[in-house]
């Protein structure tokens, strides 16, 4: 990024000093336009104060003047302080440069004219310097507008998820708990057992892995192929041998009080466990 700003920053007394070195010959003039290098490099070399002074205007405003707050004080400040730049430049230094190296004046006319090319030209650089800041912020805003988006849409799933309900069997009969009331679920001779906050159970229909995906991830991991743990039930986590994990859990959930994570799904339990006990 910094280096298309100074690319920009270069190039902007290289355009200037261009163009105003045409315009100021063709209006002079129009029939036989002249074309000198030595004339070119002294239009570049005065535009590089030029465009320096506008960038500094442009950031000093920045700091006081938002275009957010008052546009219209904004384009009036600058287009002042930039006609009081370029009346400095080209009338004093411009014509102290004349006058050490003894090539004469400009006429009044003359002068007026080239105040006039020169300030056309850094407006319509100027402008097109606001664009891409424009531009650039544009984006920004954009990007910041669809993670804003995507956040709430993971946000409002979550909320979905945790006070959805799970259909399980408990007896002869049917229950629906609440997602975010399970603390446990194991397989237990083949089939799945649910455990609440409640300390209630119930059986659930279907594998281990079906209920995984009706349930918030953020709230609970399956820590191996028979169980699946909401955090909140985890109350320590030790580094065991060979890359496993053990874990205590809160008693009282079907006779288990402790757990071992593989090897293979440490660094996944970690990831899950650290990010979301903060």
């Amino acid at each position: 990024m910094w280096r298309k700003e100074y690319f920009w920053r270069i190039l902007q007394p290289i355009l200037l000093g261009l163009f105003a070195n045409l315009l100021v010959n063709y209006i002079f003039n129009p029939n036989s336009m002249g074309f000198l290098w030595i004339e070119l490099l002294e239009a570049w070399l005065l535009s590089i104060p030029i465009t320096e002074m506008n960038r500094v205007i442009e950031q000093q405003l920045e700091k006081r003047v938002h275009w957010k707050e008052n546009p219209s004080k904004r384009f009036l400040f600058h287009f002042l302080l930039l006609s009081i730049c370029l009346i400095i430049i080209l009338n004093i230094i411009g014509n102290a440069y004349l006058w050490v190296t003894k090539k004469g004046f400009f006429s009044g006319i003359q002068m007026a004219v080239i105040n006039a090319v020169t300030f056309v030209l850094a407006i319509f650089l100027t402008f097109i310097t606001w664009a891409i800041s424009f531009y650039k912020n544009w984006l920004i805003a954009d990007r910041n507008a669809q993670q804003a988006t995507k956040l709430a849409y993971e946000l409002r799933q979550k909320i979905v998820q945790a006070e959805q309900f799970i259909e399980a069997q408990r007896g002869n009969a049917k229950v629906r708990i609440q997602a975010q009331n399970i603390r446990l679920a194991k397989i237990e001779s083949g089939i799945v057992r649910i455990y609440t906050v409640e300390g209630d159970n119930g059986i659930f229909n279907g594998s281990l892995a079906h209920l995984s995906n009706l349930l918030p991830n953020y709230l609970f991991f399956q820590v191996s192929r028979d169980a699946l743990l909401h955090k909140d039930v985890i109350q320590k986590v030790t580094s065991s041998r060979f890359g496993k994990i053990e874990l205590t859990i809160t008693t009282g959930y079907g006779g288990d009080s402790s757990f071992t994570v593989s090897r293979p799904k440490a660094a996944a339990f970690r990831k899950w466990y650290h990010s979301n006990s903060e």
